[in-house]
């Protein structure tokens, strides 16, 4: 979909759409990082249980052979050769068991949100120095002749210090209970906050959305109303620089071309001078169209003649400049040619054309002296042969729209109906605001 600059209010759609896909891509990477967090949490829990399932699981050999210990070299040898070996795995075990609790403790996520992350990990480093300090007197404790150790002694060292291996252990298990609650709490607390965000930017987007969109529709369905009950002519108020103020632009010009046009077809219709007829179409096309000056022509039958019928401006016209109007324009063959054309003529900006078109004597002086910028000129031929010329001029350029050209096209026979047949004959009508 390709974006204008007056197309505001795709834009924002786009931008809110946008806006909802990014608030829930975070979202999901919010629960996806809760998620890891916790099963990361779970994980050390489950690791350091089995760290101490294996402490006991020392501590319970260890005991055993003390209370059993032999006392002769047969059943030693025996020892040295069976029992030993697996002592020494059970401690093996512990060491790397206690190694992957501490790689698995620095992987937790830690910072500011995160401080029970550094009790967690000073408590694997008291777990960790106090089984080194416990493996550096079994090792004592057994001797250095590895093919003699003295496994009566190493025995008793872990009957008698094991213990506090395990409560260290147990320790250990009871902070990282502690450090997923304290997870669990501020993940409720972080939730509680995301959910309340998210519930105002969804209100703050139900209101954007009825104001700038239902509202607005809304006022044109509205408008609609007021115009199919027969209240033509009715303007909604215009903001902003989306599209639906580009529709309620276009609702206003419709109901105003729809009175324009429903008004003027009345009154030329209806009995009346010219003078009035003239004032009507002054009156209401003010409501549809650019216009400071306006001028009504009867030409002949052979397009070469041309006689000033009516005269509106919104400033006073002296009789110099109506007479200098009306000579100019016989010999203006500019002007004498737009009388027998089959559609009306527009000039966008009159002081370039006439820089550009030295014959142009008429509207050279329209500019001069009326000081118009741009013109419309509409040919009127009626059904009994009258033919006459319609000039609307405004003081800015590019004054007129080709829609507002091609409606008064259409108008035109209407207007040349009405106006021939005017009641008190063909005056001149000089009427000034």
């Amino acid at each position: 979909m390709k974006l204008g600059t007056g197309n505001w209010l795709q834009v924002k759609v786009v931008a809110g759409l946008t806006a909802l896909v990014l608030g829930a891509s975070a979202l999901v990477g919010y629960l996806t990082v809760l998620a890891e967090e916790n099963h990361a949490s779970q994980e050390l829990l489950s690791r350091v249980r089995q760290l101490e399932v294996h402490g006991q699981a020392i501590q319970r050999r260890g005991l055993t052979y003390a209370n059993n210990a032999p006392r002769d070299y047969g059943p030693y040898d025996r020892d040295v050769v069976i029992f030993y070996p697996d002592f020494m795995r059970d401690l093996d075990a512990f060491d790397r068991q206690l190694e992957s609790v501490a790689k698995a403790a620095a992987a937790l996520p830690s910072g500011p949100f995160h401080a029970a992350s550094h009790s967690l990990l000073q408590r694997v480093n008291e777990v960790q120095a106090g089984w080194k300090s416990f493996r550096r007197g079994f090792q004592e404790k057994l001797g250095e002749v590895a093919d003699e150790p003295r496994l009566e002694w190493g025995a008793e060292y872990v009957r008698d210090n094991q213990a506090l291996i395990n409560s260290l252990t147990g320790a250990l298990i009871k902070t990282i209970e502690q450090t997923i609650q304290q997870r669990l709490d501020r993940n409720d607390q972080l939730n509680a906050i995301a959910i309340a965000a998210a519930g105002a930017l969804l209100l703050l987007g139900i209101i954007w959305f009825y104001a700038s969109v239902v509202r607005r529709i809304s006022l044109m369905v509205r408008g609609c109303q007021r115009v199919a009950q027969g209240d033509f002519g009715y303007q909604l108020a215009v903001s902003g620089h989306d599209e639906l103020t580009r529709l309620a632009r276009a609702f206003n010009s419709l109901s105003a071309r729809t009175r324009f046009v429903l008004t003027m077809l009345t009154e030329m219709h209806r009995s009346g001078t010219v003078d009035s007829k003239i004032e009507s179409l002054w009156t209401q096309a003010s409501g549809y169209l650019p216009i400071q000056w306006l001028a009504l022509w009867e030409t002949g039958e052979t397009g070469e003649s041309m006689r000033l019928i009516a005269l509106r401006s919104d400033k006073p016209v002296s009789d110099t400049a109506r007479r200098m109007l009306e000579n100019t324009a016989q010999n203006d063959s500019h002007v004498l040619r737009a009388s027998q054309n089959a559609r009306p003529t527009k000039f966008d900006n009159l002081p370039e054309y006439i820089v550009a078109t030295p014959t142009a004597r008429m509207l050279r002086e329209l500019v001069k002296i009326e000081k118009q910028n741009s013109v419309m000129m509409v040919p009127l031929a009626s059904g009994d042969g009258w033919r006459g010329l319609l000039m609307i001029a405004a003081a800015q350029p590019n004054a007129y729209t080709d829609e507002q050209v091609k409606l008064m096209g259409n108008l035109s026979r209407h207007l040349a109906n009405g106006l021939a047949h005017a009641d008190g004959g063909e005056a001149v009508v000089d009427v000034a605001a």
